[in-house]
């Protein structure tokens, strides 16, 4: 095409020239200007027309400006800020573009889960902004498609062989078994039995305390091996600090921690042996509690929150995996403050979405800020599913999820079990309210109420 325009525009002009040479000097009165001014506007006109096609052909995919150094840290840390600071003014086309931006700064970042959180946002004002929906679907399905963590080697763990036998009885200090285990078999000062149990942070193991011969809960990660260089000393300085933030909660419902240290790799938490089973083996609809049970366990439950809250600590992934319960003893502990944290300390890492999604807070699964009120929020919807053996909230993606608990009413309780009281019903409407404000004002006037509630149920109900 460019060659073609500039064909035209020579002829053209060489035509308009002859034409205005013959005029001038043999005084011909002749018409070749006039097809000469028509070919070379022609050509003139095709060599711009080529010339802008191809400037828009070449010119790269506009993107998102990402810029670096010291602005944008900034921003990312703050995330939380920045996101607030972005929902709590009117949505217009400057704030619809902010949103984007921040989204496609934190989706370039690696931090799926905040921009998540803003694109899903965002959609909610225009699902058609820009590519948007692509992006979101993009990183759920991504999400969807992330493989479950498979076992660390077993070079990167202790040599112990998981046995479905009851644990041994503690042997005396001096017997010659615990003066010569070989160093794989320990962590620091504590002889591992066996595994007893495994988490999205690590290994737990049975553990003797051979200083004082107390059988204990070892909670192991192998640090070195999950997490990448960069990342490593993030992830230790996570690790100590829930080992701190539990350790200083003293309370008759709360798991005692007892030691912390690290060791050929593996960073260790020593805490408290408990008895018992989780409270998921009742939350199934042929396994459930007495209803009168079920409330009394949520009210201890709720009135430790609140101890913990008090001290400034949220745990952030309360559900019935975590509640573990001996009924021969009727000792309740909650478990794993494994992502539990300081809310008033401002160097702990902001927006993470942490937890177990489907009893997770509207204000956590977006990344905003989370305080003990999220953790009502997750007891509701575990006293939900200890009563009927369903959740409150249910889809067939985690899009559509977060959608649910953040617009859509829970189904009513007593759809489900009839049988209650409407109290019962009352308590997780408060305790499942989308406003954190609208929520129990504490985990001690939840308690309150569970036990008020828990006298008008008769006893013996199924």
């Amino acid at each position: 095409m460019r060659k073609l325009g500039l064909i035209a525009a020579i002829v053209g002009f060489g035509t308009l020239g002859v034409g205005l040479l013959l005029r001038l000097f043999a005084n011909l009165n002749t018409w070749l200007w006039i097809p000469g001014i028509a070919l070379l506007a022609a050509g003139c006109g095709l060599l711009l027309w080529s010339r802008l096609a191809g400037a828009s052909k070449s010119a790269p995919i506009p993107r998102i400006p990402v810029p670096v150094g010291t602005d944008t840290a900034r921003l990312l840390d703050n995330f939380e800020q920045r996101f607030a600071e972005l929902k709590g003014r009117k949505p217009n086309a400057t704030v619809l573009g902010d949103l984007y931006t921040l989204g496609a700064q934190l989706e370039q970042r690696g931090r799926a889960p905040q921009a998540t959180a803003v694109y899903r946002h965002l959609a909610r004002f225009d699902n058609t902004y820009r590519d948007v929906a692509t992006r979101l679907k993009r990183l759920m399905d991504a999400e969807r498609a992330k493989p479950k963590a498979a076992p660390a080697p077993a070079a990167a763990h202790p040599k112990i062989i998981a046995s479905a036998t009851p644990p041994r009885p503690p042997a005396a200090a001096s017997t010659p078994a615990a003066a010569t285990a070989p160093d794989t078999e320990r962590l620091g000062r504590y002889h591992l039995e066996h595994e007893i149990g495994r988490g999205a942070m690590g290994i737990v193991y049975l553990g003797r305390d051979t200083a004082i011969n107390r059988m204990v809960a070892i909670k192991a990660i192998p640090l070195a091996s999950e997490f990448s260089d960069a990342e490593l000393i993030e992830a230790r300085s996570r690790f100590f600090r829930e080992a701190e933030t539990a350790g200083r909660l003293n309370h008759p419902n709360i798991v005692t921690i007892y030691d912390v240290g690290e060791e050929r790799g593996l960073a260790y938490i020593a805490m408290e042996y408990l008895k018992g089973r989780h409270l998921s083996d009742y939350a199934k609809s042929d396994s459930l509690m007495e209803p009168r049970k079920v409330l009394e366990i949520i009210g201890r439950t709720a009135e430790a929150l609140g101890f913990a809250h008090k001290q400034h600590v949220v745990h952030r992934d309360i559900k019935p995996a975590n509640l573990m319960y001996d009924a021969s003893s009727d000792i309740l502990k909650i478990t794993d403050f494994g992502i539990a944290r300081l809310s008033g300390a401002g160097s702990t890492r902001t927006g993470i979405v942490l937890g177990t999604p489907s009893f997770m807070s509207p204000e956590q699964l977006e990344g905003r800020t989370v305080t003990g009120h999220s953790d009502l929020f997750s007891l509701g919807v575990s006293l939900f599913q200890l009563l009927t053996g369903q959740l409150p909230f249910v889809a067939d993606s985690m899009t559509g999820l977060m959608q649910q608990i953040a617009e859509a009413p829970h189904p009513p309780l007593r759809a489900f079990r009839p049988d209650l009281p409407a109290c019962v019903e009352s308590i997780i409407d408060r305790a499942l309210a989308k406003n954190p404000d609208a929520r129990y004002d504490s985990g001690g006037q939840m308690a309150a109420a569970l036990e008020d509630c828990r006298s008008r149920i008769p006893s013996g109900l199924p």
